[in-house]
Protein backbone atom coordinates (compact mmCIF):
# COMPACT_ATOMS: atom_id res chain seq x y z
CA UNK A 1 0.00 0.00 0.00
CA UNK A 2 1.25 3.49 -0.83
CA UNK A 3 0.58 6.33 1.59
CA UNK A 4 1.02 10.02 0.91
CA UNK A 5 1.34 12.18 4.01
CA UNK A 6 0.69 15.81 3.13
CA UNK A 7 1.16 18.74 5.48
CA UNK A 8 -1.15 21.63 4.65
CA UNK A 9 0.41 24.49 2.72
CA UNK A 10 1.30 27.88 4.20
CA UNK A 11 -1.68 29.52 5.90
CA UNK A 12 -2.31 32.95 7.34
CA UNK A 13 -0.80 33.55 10.76
CA UNK A 14 -2.74 32.90 13.93
CA UNK A 15 -4.78 35.88 15.11
CA UNK A 16 -7.10 36.41 18.04
CA UNK A 17 -9.86 37.44 15.63
CA UNK A 18 -9.70 34.31 13.46
CA UNK A 19 -10.50 30.85 14.83
CA UNK A 20 -7.73 28.34 14.12
CA UNK A 21 -10.05 26.16 12.03
CA UNK A 22 -10.81 29.13 9.76
CA UNK A 23 -7.23 30.00 8.84
CA UNK A 24 -6.96 29.87 5.04
CA UNK A 25 -4.01 29.38 2.71
CA UNK A 26 -1.94 32.37 1.70
CA UNK A 27 -1.50 33.19 -1.97
CA UNK A 28 2.13 32.07 -1.70
CA UNK A 29 1.01 28.84 -0.04
CA UNK A 30 -1.43 28.09 -2.84
CA UNK A 31 1.11 28.80 -5.58
CA UNK A 32 3.86 26.80 -3.91
CA UNK A 33 1.63 23.81 -3.24
CA UNK A 34 0.36 23.72 -6.83
CA UNK A 35 3.97 23.18 -7.94
CA UNK A 36 4.57 20.56 -5.25
CA UNK A 37 1.38 18.68 -6.16
CA UNK A 38 2.31 18.75 -9.85
CA UNK A 39 5.71 17.23 -8.98
CA UNK A 40 3.92 14.59 -6.89
CA UNK A 41 1.84 13.66 -9.94
CA UNK A 42 4.99 13.37 -12.05
CA UNK A 43 6.46 11.11 -9.33
CA UNK A 44 3.48 8.79 -9.77
CA UNK A 45 1.13 9.77 -6.93
CA UNK A 46 -2.34 8.45 -7.73
CA UNK A 47 -4.30 7.95 -4.51
CA UNK A 48 -7.61 6.14 -4.64
CA UNK A 49 -8.85 8.34 -1.81
CA UNK A 50 -7.73 11.62 -0.28
CA UNK A 51 -8.52 12.15 3.40
CA UNK A 52 -8.30 15.66 4.85
CA UNK A 53 -8.52 17.37 8.18
CA UNK A 54 -11.66 19.52 8.48
CA UNK A 55 -9.58 22.66 9.18
CA UNK A 56 -9.92 25.07 6.25
CA UNK A 57 -6.22 25.23 5.38
CA UNK A 58 -6.07 21.43 5.06
CA UNK A 59 -9.28 21.23 3.00
CA UNK A 60 -7.90 23.86 0.61
CA UNK A 61 -4.63 21.94 0.33
CA UNK A 62 -6.54 18.70 -0.38
CA UNK A 63 -8.56 20.44 -3.09
CA UNK A 64 -5.38 21.63 -4.82
CA UNK A 65 -3.88 18.13 -4.48
CA UNK A 66 -6.97 16.54 -6.04
CA UNK A 67 -6.98 19.05 -8.88
CA UNK A 68 -3.27 18.67 -9.69
CA UNK A 69 -3.34 14.86 -9.45
CA UNK A 70 -6.45 14.76 -11.67
CA UNK A 71 -7.97 12.73 -8.85
CA UNK A 72 -11.28 11.09 -9.75
CA UNK A 73 -11.89 9.43 -6.39
CA UNK A 74 -13.21 10.75 -3.14
CA UNK A 75 -11.90 13.63 -1.04
CA UNK A 76 -13.07 12.73 2.44
CA UNK A 77 -13.17 15.31 5.23
CA UNK A 78 -12.29 13.29 8.32
CA UNK A 79 -12.40 14.78 11.82
CA UNK A 80 -9.82 12.14 12.80
CA UNK A 81 -7.26 14.19 10.85
CA UNK A 82 -7.72 17.19 13.13
CA UNK A 83 -4.68 17.92 15.31
CA UNK A 84 -4.01 14.82 17.39
CA UNK A 85 -4.18 12.40 14.42
CA UNK A 86 -2.28 9.18 15.10
CA UNK A 87 -1.39 5.82 13.61
CA UNK A 88 -4.47 4.11 15.06
CA UNK A 89 -6.75 6.70 13.39
CA UNK A 90 -4.86 6.31 10.10
CA UNK A 91 -5.42 2.56 10.16
CA UNK A 92 -9.11 3.01 11.01
CA UNK A 93 -9.61 5.40 8.07
CA UNK A 94 -7.87 2.98 5.72
CA UNK A 95 -9.96 0.05 6.94
CA UNK A 96 -13.16 2.10 6.59
CA UNK A 97 -12.21 2.85 2.98
CA UNK A 98 -11.63 -0.82 2.19
CA UNK A 99 -7.82 -0.65 2.45
CA UNK A 100 -7.19 1.14 -0.85
CA UNK A 101 -3.95 0.53 -2.75
CA UNK A 102 -3.02 4.21 -2.42
CA UNK A 103 -4.28 6.86 0.00
CA UNK A 104 -3.36 10.46 0.81
CA UNK A 105 -3.75 12.13 4.20
CA UNK A 106 -3.74 15.92 4.40
CA UNK A 107 -3.21 17.22 7.90
CA UNK A 108 -0.95 18.83 10.42
CA UNK A 109 2.37 18.67 12.20
CA UNK A 110 3.62 17.17 14.40
CA UNK A 111 1.07 14.41 13.74
CA UNK A 112 2.08 13.48 10.19
CA UNK A 113 5.79 13.57 10.95
CA UNK A 114 5.20 11.34 13.94
CA UNK A 115 3.27 8.85 11.82
CA UNK A 116 6.00 8.83 9.15
CA UNK A 117 8.66 8.26 11.82
CA UNK A 118 6.65 5.46 13.44
CA UNK A 119 6.00 3.71 10.12
CA UNK A 120 9.67 3.90 9.13
CA UNK A 121 10.95 3.22 12.68
CA UNK A 122 12.89 6.50 12.65
CA UNK A 123 13.88 7.85 16.04
CA UNK A 124 13.51 11.53 16.75
CA UNK A 125 10.65 12.18 14.34
CA UNK A 126 10.38 13.07 10.68
CA UNK A 127 9.25 16.73 10.54
CA UNK A 128 7.40 17.92 7.46
CA UNK A 129 7.66 21.45 6.09
CA UNK A 130 4.44 23.27 5.17
CA UNK A 131 3.13 21.83 1.92
CA UNK A 132 5.41 18.78 2.01
CA UNK A 133 4.37 15.43 0.56
CA UNK A 134 5.97 12.22 1.84
CA UNK A 135 5.39 9.02 -0.14
CA UNK A 136 5.70 5.74 1.76
CA UNK A 137 5.15 2.14 0.80
CA UNK A 138 4.02 -0.13 3.59
CA UNK A 139 5.01 -3.74 3.83
CA UNK A 140 1.97 -5.98 4.22
CA UNK A 141 1.82 -7.66 7.62
CA UNK A 142 4.61 -5.49 9.05
CA UNK A 143 2.98 -2.48 10.76
CA UNK A 144 6.23 -0.59 11.27
CA UNK A 145 8.10 -1.47 8.10
CA UNK A 146 7.32 1.27 5.61
CA UNK A 147 9.93 2.45 3.17
CA UNK A 148 10.37 6.01 2.02
CA UNK A 149 9.73 6.31 -1.71
CA UNK A 150 10.21 10.07 -2.12
CA UNK A 151 9.53 13.45 -0.58
CA UNK A 152 8.56 16.71 -2.18
CA UNK A 153 8.63 19.98 -0.27
CA UNK A 154 9.32 22.60 -2.90
CA UNK A 155 13.04 22.92 -2.31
Amino acid sequence: MKLYLVRHAEAIERAATIPDGSRHLTTAGRLSFRKIARRARKAGAAPDVIFTSPLLRAVQTAEILAERLKHKGEVVVARELSPGFDLRALRALLAGAGNPAEAAFVGHEPDLGGIAAALMSVRGGFPLRKGAVVALETVKGAPKAAKLLWTEDGR
